[in-house]
């Protein structure tokens, strides 16, 4: 395979994604390297839905720059973008983040999120593996983490345009782990999900795991959706989420219980939190749960969990139940060139 009239080629396979492949590549004259996605079938829709979107968002800093798009020798697309390597998901691993990290990589994501959402843009797989940082030498500097560039956002196959998401209705979208309840409700999506997507990705981080990570059953079945969606209904109500946090995080996470779907947030405010999030100490910081009442909480969650779904399923009839693959929208609607949820990775 090759890439017709371009002065980059392949040397390395670095993995794939649900729809793409994704290279090491090299400019044949300068040795620079990069980034190559290539789609596995032509015409599939999603890398093709990436290259629009990226179009769209650049020039905002934190958006991998677009350094060439074009047609491999078997008229398949691919987009050429810088290399970043080092993703939160790789980090969460390898090391262990500190809060104020984890803080200041929030605040960088909401600065770039404000940005995407300004254009009328909506990622919809906000998840650790989407998140980049340049290097991972600068992780335990909240300085170097809030210079514009250091952290990236990646991977906007799934996104669309906000005016677009009303065809999205009865679908579920992102990841079971980290997509917003709204999702698994299969109601229309706007910013706030977003934003709810990247508590659970920051919680996640700071807490090594979520309420309802363990009832994951690997497969992207009716009853996971609803299963794993009334475990967050619950955690939600409740601070658990953000135990391990000062208390501005619950702030932000009430913030966006509140906020319409069609609402763009007031980032000014929730900045602010982050930034007096940032400006404490360790001593200022207490726990909003006991490890008694956390226990509690997870207990209870376990034990209702299936009376919550049965619950749920037992108040809709067959056709509620019914969810629409976006494969089958893909079809419907040109502009909706994106994925089924049995491709989706979490």
């Amino acid at each position: 395979m090759y890439l017709k009239n371009s002065e980059y080629k392949i040397i390395q396979n670095l993995g794939s994604g649900s729809d793409h492949y994704v290279f090491k590549g090299q400019h044949n004259k300068t040795q620079n390297i990069c980034a190559i996605k290539i789609e596995k079938k032509s015409g599939i829709g999603q890398l093709e839905n990436e290259i629009q979107i990226l179009q769209q968002l650049q020039g905002i800093d934190g958006i991998p720059k677009i350094i060439e798009i074009g047609k491999t020798n078997d008229l398949k697309n691919f987009l050429i973008i810088p290399l970043l390597n080092c993703s939160l998901q790789d980090l969460g691993k390898s090391e262990k983040l500190s809060l104020w990290s984890i803080i200041a990589i929030g605040l960088s994501v909401i600065r770039i999120m404000r940005e995407v959402h300004n254009k009328g843009i909506l990622h919809l797989d906000i998840k650790p593996e989407n998140i980049m940082v340049t290097s991972n030498s600068i992780i335990n500097s909240t300085e170097q983490i809030l210079i514009s560039g250091n952290v990236n956002l990646i991977d906007f196959g799934l996104s669309q345009n906000i005016r677009n998401t009303i065809f999205l209705k009865q679908t579920f979208i992102g990841s079971l782990r980290f997509a917003s309840r709204q999702s698994h409700r299969r109601e229309q999506l706007g910013y706030k999900d977003d934003l709810e997507s990247l508590l659970y990705v920051l919680a996640y981080l700071r807490n090594k795991k979520l309420p309802w990570q363990y009832y994951q059953q690997m497969a992207f079945y009716l009853m996971d959706i609803k299963k794993i969606g009334a475990i967050k209904d619950q955690s939600y109500k409740t601070s658990l989420l953000s135990q391990q946090f000062p208390p501005q995080f619950y702030h932000f996470q009430q913030y966006i219980d509140n906020l319409n779907h069609s609402s763009l947030p007031d980032y000014n405010y929730i900045e602010e939190l982050f930034k007096q999030m940032l400006s404490l100490n360790y001593a200022q910081i207490k726990p909003s749960l006991s490890e008694t009442y956390q226990f509690n909480i997870l207990r209870d969650l376990e034990n209702s969990e299936d009376n919550i779904v049965n619950e749920s399923i037992s108040n809709r009839n067959a056709d509620d139940l019914k969810v629409t693959l976006i494969s089958d929208l893909i079809k419907a609607y040109q502009t909706i060139k994106i994925k089924s949820i049995k491709d989706i990775h979490f």
